[in-house]
């Protein structure tokens, strides 16, 4: 009887398993590639080992500590009473309640638009009331202001948590990129045409409502391209590898001429790789050309202000993220001299 038992509960934990799996989402691209590479494999009769996992190109994570180090300006309580009529005196009062001394990277680069707004039309007030000491003063935090903006910028925008949020590297890649949000690439193209007009000294007040933008890259979009282009160029890696093995053993030519084993990889190049994984591939690239134009305009508007290790990391991603088109390129070069030079 007890023996019964156990037997029962071995097949229902079996039955469970079997359950989480089936109900356990898959990852559509990976799918493509293993049944690909599996194709190649056995009709070859070769099995390669998996290939060493790809280092993952992870943003580096800027310390609130470095990001403080930017100056604020100095603006006296006498200053600030001298402002009465002015539209920046509010300003002024909410960047010194204890909430604006704490604020968010993002909410400090508010206040500091806000305020190169607002105070040419204070200061020409300020003048024509004969207060040209407090005029100075804000005319010397417009310009403190002004040669710190790119790297308010680059603080609030590219080393703040929304920005870390964007390239951060996914488990699973489950369904992308159809699951892929396009709204972010439209928020990416709003925010570089915003920092370009805030450079330019020409926005408006609707343009410093940034924070809904940011909230927009929250999810993960830059970090699925990273690893959709890592999950490609590993498995193309291996199924290189797999016909080059195949090939030094004979399989694919003999006696000048192709065999039945390289006749049949030729289809399963066709219909598995061209058919089904370039398919997957060329809706990858195009969320990356989607995602790079934009994103270069606005890196490429900061680049003075992009410390050592961003430049490092970013020159890691566009190395990788070019592997969208040089992988499937070079597999392709690999496949044909394997088999169309017998």
């Amino acid at each position: 009887m007890d023996g019964a038992r156990i037997v029962l509960r071995q097949q229902l934990t079996i039955l469970v398993l079997l359950s989480i799996t089936a109900c356990s989402p898959s990852d559509v691209g990976a799918d493509k590639f293993e049944n690909y590479l599996q194709r190649l494999s056995r009709v070859a009769d070769v099995e390669v080992d998996a290939m060493a996992t790809t280092h993952r190109a992870k943003i580096p994570n800027f310390s609130q500590s470095r990001t403080n180090k930017i100056p604020n300006g100095t603006l006296s309580l006498i200053d600030f009473l001298s402002l009465s009529g002015c539209a920046l005196q509010t300003n002024i009062a909410r960047r010194n309640t204890s909430m604006g001394r704490t604020a968010s990277a993002s909410q400090k680069l508010i206040l500091d638009l806000e305020f190169l707004r607002l105070a040419p039309a204070c200061i020409e007030r300020l003048t024509r009331q004969g207060e040209a000491e407090i005029a100075k003063t804000l005319h010397d935090n417009i310009a403190l202001r002004q040669t710190h903006l790119k790297q308010r910028l680059f603080t609030a925008l590219l080393a703040g948590p929304e920005w870390q949020d964007f390239w951060r590297i996914p488990n699973r890649l489950l369904n992308y990129p159809d699951n892929a949000s396009g709204d972010t690439a439209q928020a990416l193209w709003i925010l570089s045409q915003r920092v370009e007009r805030f450079l330019d000294n020409r926005w408006t007040e609707n343009d410093e409502d940034l924070e809904p933008l940011l909230a927009q890259l929250r999810v993960s979009s830059g970090g699925q391209l990273i690893e959709a282009a890592r999950l490609q160029t590993e498995a193309l890696t291996r199924g290189s590898a797999i016909m080059a093995l195949a090939a030094t053993r004979g399989a694919y030519c003999h006696r000048g001429a192709i065999t039945d084993v390289g006749t049949v990889t030729k289809t399963v190049i066709a219909k598995y790789f061209a058919g089904d994984v370039q398919a997957w591939s060329a809706r990858v690239s195009q969320r990356h050309y989607e995602i790079q134009t934009p994103l270069l305009a606005l890196e490429t508007r900061l680049k003075d202000v992009l410390p050592h290790e961003y430049v490092v990391w970013r020159q890691h991603r566009e190395a990788l993220l070019e592997q969208l088109y040089a992988a499937p390129r070079e597999h392709v070069l690999s496949a044909q001299a394997l088999l169309d030079g017998c």
